[in-house]
């Protein structure tokens, strides 16, 4: 009996699942373009989170549930429904952005499709933030800072199942401004705010030797003058960071330090014994009031910093790292944060921490796919049932 009552129960299982897909009455093909002419991706990029983003001239909001909870997305037009978490659905601003799972990106290709499916007033809402961003896949904490600007205990959510949730310093409901993914956060220096991990959760960024780690910034200014009373550098402002004695992205110092002269960006990783900082030291003249993706890669024992998608520069520290235990910063220095002024003028967007070194093709689609202008996705004409 119980060999007939377990494929019973999977065929009424499926033949549910195939009733419900009747349900939805709109549906669209998106090409993913990663040849030369869209996002430029040679090889395949394997649980990739899209960044789907939609506004009038890609889709109809009133045709789907008012907050998007019929939003659907496939591989085949008839297939089982993908992982998608909605970070921002606007329909009077006519704007969304949806995360969505792909298995596998190819590279170098214009054939591959997802299926968007909407039109359904009876679904329920079907977020899975961390099925998107899994945790065993190495995702240990994102950020994407849409929240309205708070000061609450961990007011600023992870979309990992890790919740290693932030919590606002200063932050006002002013801060949240449009990023370049939905919404970001404004940080302003002479208000010292700032955003950190600080609980028992910071213990999982003790990350060494295996890292991604990446963050869209723009910066309004560069404010910190230094404090040569209590021997202050001037020019460092932290973006993010472990502390000072751990990992850590900031811009270096002022441009007169550099030749030619310059406004660049350092990653850097600790060393054990003795103890020192290793860093790697961009290329790129930061301007002010632009957009950058910034990504370090920890490969042990090598050391990666891309801009925008490509490689600046690599360094080889053949020594043992180590990683301090302090909280995470999103804008600021969090091993000492009321020193020298290292916070960031300016707004910050989609902060991630991998504890997996992810590859030079998973770091082009990453910025490919979610800059301005992007080319990655082309959206088709919408089918009605």
């Amino acid at each position: 009996m119980k060999r007939l009552v377990y494929p019973l129960l999977l065929l009424l299982l499926c033949g549910s699942a195939f009733a419900q897909r009747g349900g939805w009455s709109h549906s669209m093909a998106i090409r993913l373009n990663t040849t030369a002419t869209g996002a430029g991706v040679a090889k395949d990029v394997a649980g990739y989170p899209l960044a789907v983003f939609l506004d009038a001239s890609r889709f109809n909001f009133s045709a789907a549930i008012a907050n998007g909870a019929d939003i659907r997305f496939s591989e085949t037009s008839d297939g089982p429904f993908l992982p998608h978490s909605i970070e921002w659905w606007d329909p009077a601003a006519r704007e969304a952005l949806v995360w969505v799972r792909i298995p596998l990106v190819k590279g170098n290709s214009r054939s591959q499709q997802v299926y968007m499916h909407w039109g359904n007033k009876s679904a329920a809402p079907a977020d899975r933030s961390t099925e998107v961003f899994p945790t065993a896949e190495g995702f240990t904490g994102v950020w994407h800072l849409q929240e309205p600007g708070n000061t609450l205990p961990g007011g600023y959510a992870d979309a990992t199942a890790n919740e290693a949730n932030a919590t606002g310093v200063n932050m006002m409901p002013y801060n949240t401004v449009k990023g370049v993914l939905g919404k970001a956060q404004r940080f302003r220096c002479a208000e010292r705010q700032w955003i950190r991990v600080d609980s028992e959760k910071r213990k999982l960024f003790d990350l060494t030797e295996r890292l991604t780690f990446s963050i869209w910034a723009y910066a309004e200014t560069y404010s910190n003058r230094g404090d040569e009373a209590k021997r202050v550098l001037p020019g460092y402002e932290t973006l993010f960071a472990k502390g000072d004695n751990s990992w850590r992205l900031q811009k270096l110092g002022i441009r007169s330090w550099h030749q030619p002269e310059a406004d660049l960006i350092e990653i850097c990783v600790e060393r054990a014994s003795p103890r020192g900082d290793l860093c790697v030291i961009g290329k790129t003249d930061m301007k002010v009031k632009q957009w950058y993706h910034i990504t370090g890669v920890h490969d042990f024992p090598y050391v990666h910093l891309y801009v925008n998608g490509r490689l600046e520069r690599t360094e080889k520290f053949d020594t043992p790292w180590k990683s301090d235990d302090h909280p995470v910063g999103i804008g600021n220095q969090s091993q000492f944060p009321d020193k020298g002024g290292r916070y960031w003028d300016g707004i910050l967007d989609e902060a991630r921490v991998i504890g997996k070194a992810k590859s030079a093709e998973w770091i082009r689609l990453d910025y490919e796919s979610q800059r301005p202008g992007s080319r990655l996705l082309e959206f088709g004409s919408v089918s009605e049932k």
